[in-house]
């Protein structure tokens, strides 16, 4: 079966892209959505025009490289022609080009550049991309339109498992996109726990990306009702943060509250 996929996925690339530069771009989007499920990958969309200078530039300069050809391999790559796609251009508020975005299968954006001097910012991006994205893909694209709170939690838990793993640059976006599914679980959850469950992963992102003090702050006014769970996330919380900000006692204090192995042994790290 997977010999099969492979061959299907070269045959499909080989009919719907194009060669601009040294990377096979495909030029059709949901080609592309499919190829990069299939390949747990994210697809690196370069909105650009026939006219645009600065296009053409990056074309020669960088995309027309062998060491992004080499990189091309880390994500699916399409061309989007402004003048003919513009439902698409719109859809991701493209204003000026190039204009390159890095989406999940599901089209949620990771990343996004807009014009081009110098390869650095993107090279710098695309030599740390993950090599898989978890199956993430496929949970977005099999995503029901009734609302389950298991769902949810298990696409924000990978992306917040993404950020953990990847680069600064990927990093907010990844845990931006977390954000996005544990506040849909707080509004409109039936259970009072997920929704703390929620609220409290949302503010472990805050701390994660070092906003100390807000976390800090908002993680106190949350219901935990003697839910031994939340305790102790609640704790980790305070002591991670405590412990980057440098306060020890606080986080000795807030560390001797914390009963969970895993907790302790990621403050350790």
């Amino acid at each position: 079966m997977k010999k099969f996929s492979t061959l299907f996925i070269t045959l499909i690339i080989s009919i719907s892209s194009t060669s601009y530069s040294q990377v096979s771009w495909l030029i059709n989007e949901k080609i592309a959505k499919a190829i990069a499920t299939e390949k747990d990958q994210l697809i690196l969309m370069d909105f650009w025009a026939t006219w645009c200078g600065p296009c053409r530039k990056m074309d020669s300069d960088m995309w027309n490289t062998e060491e992004f050809k080499a990189l091309s391999e880390n994500f699916v790559p399409l061309k989007i022609d402004i003048d003919r796609e513009k439902e698409l251009a719109r859809s991701y508020n493209v204003r000026s080009i190039p204009h390159v975005v890095l989406v999940t299968a599901s089209g949620e954006i990771v990343w996004e550049q807009t014009g081009y001097s110098h390869s650095a910012p993107y090279e710098k991006i695309l030599k740390n991309l993950p090599e898989s994205l978890n199956g993430i893909n496929t949970k977005l694209l099999t995503l029901s339109e009734d609302f389950n709170d298991e769902a949810y939690f298990s696409i924000g838990d990978s992306y917040l498992e993404l950020a953990m793993e990847n680069s600064e640059d990927l990093k907010r976006g990844f845990f931006a996109l977390s954000d996005n599914y544990y506040k849909e679980i707080t509004k409109n959850s039936d259970s009072n726990e997920n929704i703390a469950l929620a609220e409290m992963k949302m503010l472990l992102n805050d701390a994660y990306l070092g906003r100390y003090n807000r976390a800090v702050r908002k993680v106190d006014k949350i219901e935990i009702n003697q839910n031994e769970e939340l305790a102790d996330m609640k704790q980790f919380i305070k002591a991670y943060c405590f412990k980057c900000e440098g306060d020890k006692k606080a986080y000795e204090e807030a560390k001797s509250l914390i009963t969970s192995e895993e907790y302790l042994s990621q403050l350790e790290e």
